[in-house]
């Protein structure tokens, strides 16, 4: 079989103003496609304005695929090391040094795959171009040193991969600010080569031992002023506008990308009393019934969310909507459904999505101070079966590790289209996101807990004071 796809042309975009030009918003090319890969050394005036720009940049990416980095995230989590390394094996086993264009190339497997066929097949190919320049910069290097350095390289992949690379018809933008080591290098290179535009900037110094392919392809401005000193900026943090991650065709369901923020805890407005139960069912306006399409416009299956940001934020379960085209979604009470295909987020490990609806409703709020306790009362809201927002009462009753993951089991009777629904408890907040039920076992039902809910989605959650 004769590989037909071809991948994504780059050319190295000329610049005299790199920081104005980092910040045009381009469409995405299909074929081929101009790229910046700036090296701005030094700062223009004062280290104020430095910041003020970088910040300025930050506010002006708020609708885009963008990131803003110091370094790359570490892998340290021994479970991931070794899904990993098993990765870098089967992929050993079916791609040959030799492979590079060939068909078993091409059907290998290499993390989650991209949305689009031709950045899929690009990730492929440079993958395997990154490798080659790892190898010649370390004529010494053996098996063991080559699979570490893959294999912080597949993590990368997997965490900033999703965040760059949506369905948003814009192209992505990375800053790294700060000294760099030469595998973070290789991964710029690698993003740049998948049509990213990187803007390398770092005020005292140009990049040490730069890789020759790497100062080939990237353009160097330096500025008339250095600075030596540490810059503190503020973390840039993701407008909830923002829709930052891709429709994964299959997402691969090994894959856990890392959420590294810590819950934060928040002051939210709680009834001083319980509600009653007729009370905790009219919050069924804020949970709804999703329907999920294949690219051929067929319903392939049912699910339930949960509305936690007034302008449409939806989330569910990532089983529910993976593999989807387009999703409906029913809001309780009306007739008409809002159509979408803007999936925002996901994180495999949680199996939590997130989609977005032209729609606003009130949101549900999210629990996020104390601990659930055994025994204690709880209402689950979803659609089991399609009938729409069906209401059941029970009591948690344990806590069970499912897959490295703590999840609450519960009572409350669900069934298939449950999934995504609502766990409440008796003041009416989110204390999970219901996920599964056991076939042989009578009410024995989990949910993904509410930490790991604002952990994965608290910059779209909307908070009430």
């Amino acid at each position: 079989m004769i590989v037909r796809t071809k991948p994504l042309k780059v050319k190295l975009k000329s610049t005299n103003s790199p920081l104005e030009d980092f910040m045009t918003i381009n469409k995405k090319e299909s074929v081929s496609k101009e790229v910046l890969f700036v090296r701005y050394i030094g700062i223009p005036e004062s280290i104020k304005h430095y910041t003020e720009t970088i910040l300025k940049i930050d506010q002006h990416m708020s609708t885009a695929p963008y990131l803003r980095l110091q370094g790359l995230e570490r892998i340290s989590n021994n479970n991931d090391i070794n899904r990993l390394a098993n990765v870098w094996e089967n992929w050993q086993t079916v791609v040959s040094p030799s492979a590079s264009n060939s068909n078993s190339l091409y059907h290998a497997n290499l993390c989650a795959p991209l949305h689009n066929n031709t950045l899929e097949w690009t990730k492929k190919l440079t993958f395997m171009q990154v490798l080659s320049m790892y190898t010649q910069t370390h004529p010494n290097m053996n098996p063991s040193l080559t699979k570490n350095f893959v294999i912080k390289f597949l993590h990368w992949m997997e965490i900033y991969l999703p965040k760059l690379f949506t369905n948003s018809g814009t192209s992505p933008k990375v800053i790294f600010i700060g000294d760099i080591k030469q595998h973070e290098l290789l991964f710029l290179y690698f993003l740049s080569k998948l049509g990213c535009d990187i803007c390398y900037m770092n005020p005292k110094e140009d990049i040490i031992h730069l890789h020759p392919e790497a100062e080939t392809y990237s353009t160097l401005y330096k500025c008339s002023n250095f600075y030596s000193e540490p810059i503190k900026l503020p973390d840039y943090s993701i407008k909830p506008s923002a829709e930052i991650a891709p429709m994964p065709s299959r997402p691969n369901i090994i894959s856990q990308p890392k959420i590294a923020n810590p819950v934060k805890q928040i002051q939210i407005r709680v009834p001083a009393a319980e509600l009653s139960y007729e009370q905790l069912a009219g919050l069924s306006n804020s949970v709804v019934m999703i329907k999920v399409y294949d690219n051929e416009n067929k319903v392939v299956c049912y699910g339930s969310g949960v509305v936690i940001h007034s302008k449409g934020y939806i989330l569910t379960n990532l089983h529910v909507v993976q593999g989807g085209h387009l999703f409906s979604v029913l809001y309780e009470n009306e007739t008409e459904e809002y159509v979408t295909d803007h999936f925002i987020k996901y994180h495999q490990q949680f199996d939590l999505a997130i989609i977005k609806v032209d729609k606003h409703c009130s949101p549900l709020i999210v629990k996020t101070d104390g601990e659930l306790v055994r025994g204690q009362k709880i209402v689950a809201i979803g659609s089991p079966l399609g009938l729409f927002n069906s209401v059941s009462d029970g009591i948690v009753s344990g806590f069970r590790e499912i897959n490295q993951l703590s999840m609450i089991q519960f009572t409350a009777p669900i069934s298939n289209g449950s999934s995504g629904g609502a766990l409440l408890d008796m003041f009416g907040r989110l204390v999970g996101l219901i996920t599964a039920g056991f076939d042989n076992g009578q009410n024995l039902n989990l949910a993904v807990p509410s930490q790991k809910i604002y952990l994965f989605a608290q910059n779209f959650i909307e908070h009430t004071n």
